[in-house]
């Protein structure tokens, strides 16, 4: 408990009054449907070769770039998280050691089974034998977790007694029901955070805890096919499967439009579909950090298209997918702003990814008039019917409101800092080492050239596509895990060598294009 005490000093929040909506029954509406996906596969190299290549046309071609101007201050590049006095169990320590075979064994499907009989029973490890190893698994994957946007460093051992309660925010979150044992006041003081930091105005505006950011975005493109049920929805082709899943489910009519090279939106193919289809209304999915590249869709120049085509407020809807970024981009100096007093409609946003939580979580935030839409009362719960779940997790409110109120605006801002300057590092670092790497200025997606070692791959958790993979710099990575990391890459490519794009115009050829602008080493393999 003394180390909560010494933690950052506590935000000021406030909770607002619950906010009344009239209850109405509204049917669903359905349309068609067209949705694209994408393979990948792995080619490998018998020799290795390293060629700087200069897209800024610098004097020494073969000179290591420095890292150029961006929208953050240098000044505290591996400055420590200011979560890390509540690292629970060491995830900002060195790499923890692998699992003995006899540790190993306890994990087994053999070991872990249910008895359905004392005699079988009798034959199985205790629980809290199987229990110690799984601890000791997970400290082990988790001290070498880099390829996926969760930030390991948190501590909530002061929650932890109220794991014996049932919290469940089943129902609307401004609507109480007949059951309670609930978090709501929590819940409703997490969305009032989110409607500060993007700008909503008092009253105007829902949100909820979702169970993660892919909730989110199904809530988010529900709102917008019951405000326009006749409309295309547009998105990039390196938008989030759970747009295209959303897409299906709603049986939507969808347009996957090609992305830069970055991995923004083409804009101007954009524009070119929309034209096409000025008779029916439009619904544009913005991301706000792609999966794989961390690419921010321009908001203002996606604004300014429709505003070029003439297409009235009314005929428009704009949910934008913050699984991890939106949270990030608000402390960024400099950075575009994403907040409602723009013409958007929706967002979704991941709460485990930034800010650190041991159960998958997100918020989605809306206008409020929009959800009147979808409401629907239910006599059996005494509350309205408005989320994508009945049933709702509340620890994960509780959870995210004590990481909210524990770090502060200052401490989420440190921490996002530490992201982007230490991801800087380690592009630095891969370049260094002879490596295809990119990073988008608003971003620490570390984009690189796919290792040949796959057994690398898993080791360190890496997210791959065709011939790429990446890095997302969380709190938790630090500069020696990525010394590390880096080492054991240069191992394997003295190896086995690099990789090969695998085709033409694949992802890797894509960190080479003069678009990024910048020094980049060459793909293996390309002129």
């Amino acid at each position: 408990m003394l180390l909560h005490r010494l933690a950052v000093a506590a935000a000021k929040t406030s909770l607002r009054p619950s906010l009344a909506r009239n209850s109405r029954t509204i049917a669903p509406t359905m349309t068609g449907i067209t949705t694209a996906r994408f393979g990948s596969s792995v080619a490998k190299d018998e020799e290795a070769t390293t060629t700087i290549v200069d897209n800024s046309q610098e004097e020494n071609p073969t000179e290591l770039p420095t890292a150029p101007e961006s929208t953050y201050s240098m000044k505290k590049s591996g400055t420590p998280s200011p979560w890390a006095v509540f690292d629970a169990w060491g995830a900002g320590a060195d790499i923890v050691d692998p699992l003995s075979p006899a540790m190993e064994k306890l994990l087994e499907s053999e070991s872990v089974k249910i008895p359905m009989t004392p005699e079988e029973q009798a034959t199985l490890a205790g629980e809290t034998e199987i229990l110690d190893a799984y601890d000791q698994f997970l400290q082990r994957k988790s001290s070498v977790h880099f390829g996926y946007p969760y930030n390991l460093m948190y501590n909530h051992s002061e929650l932890y007694e109220f794991m014996k309660y049932s919290i469940n925010n089943l129902g609307d979150p401004f609507v109480p029901s007949n059951y309670s044992v609930h978090s709501r006041q929590f819940e409703c003081a997490v969305i009032d955070f989110f409607a500060d930091l993007w700008k909503m105005e008092k009253d105007s505006y829902w949100g909820y805890v979702t169970t993660s950011g892919t909730e989110g975005n199904l809530h988010g493109i529900l709102l917008a096919r019951e405000c326009h049920p006749d409309a295309i929805l547009y998105t990039s082709q390196e938008t989030h499967y759970s747009v295209f899943k959303a897409a299906r489910y709603y049986r939507m009519d969808c347009q996957s439009i090609p992305t830069l090279p970055m991995g923004e939106i083409d804009y101007d193919l954009l524009e070119k579909a929309i034209s096409r289809n000025l008779d029916r209304d439009i619904i544009i999915n913005v991301n706000i950090g792609t999966t794989v590249k961390g690419a921010v869709d321009n908001l203002d120049r996606i604004l300014r298209t429709l505003q070029v085509l003439n297409v009235p407020r009314e005929r428009f809807h704009i949910h934008c997918d913050g699984a991890l970024f939106a949270l990030m981009m608000p402390f960024v100096d400099y950075a575009p702003e994403i907040s409602f007093q723009k013409p958007i409609d929706s967002i979704a946003v991941s709460g485990h990814k930034m800010l650190g939580c041991p159960m998958p979580c997100g918020i989605a935030l809306c206008r409020k008039e929009h959800v009147e839409k979808v409401e629907q009362h239910i006599d059996y719960l005494n509350s309205v019917d408005t989320t994508i779940m009945g049933s709702r997790n509340g620890q994960a409110a509780l959870y995210l409101w004590y990481s909210l109120r524990k770090k502060g605006v200052e401490g989420i801002k440190r921490d996002v800092e530490h992201c982007m300057e230490t991801a800087r590092y380690l592009r630095d670092k891969l370049t260094e080492a002879g490596f295809t790497c990119r990073v988008n200025d608003l971003s620490s997606t570390v984009v690189l050239e796919r290792p040949l070692d796959e057994n690398l791959v898993k080791r360190w958790q890496l997210a791959c596509e065709e011939d790429i993979a990446h890095v997302v710099v969380m709190p938790n990575v630090t500069r020696n895990k990525i010394d590390l990391f880096v080492k054991e890459l240069t191992e394997c490519k003295d190896k086995l060598g690099r990789i090969r794009p695998v085709r033409e115009n694949s992802p890797l050829r894509q960190l080479h294009s003069l678009a990024w602008g910048g020094s980049v080493v060459q793909p293996f393999g390309t002129n």
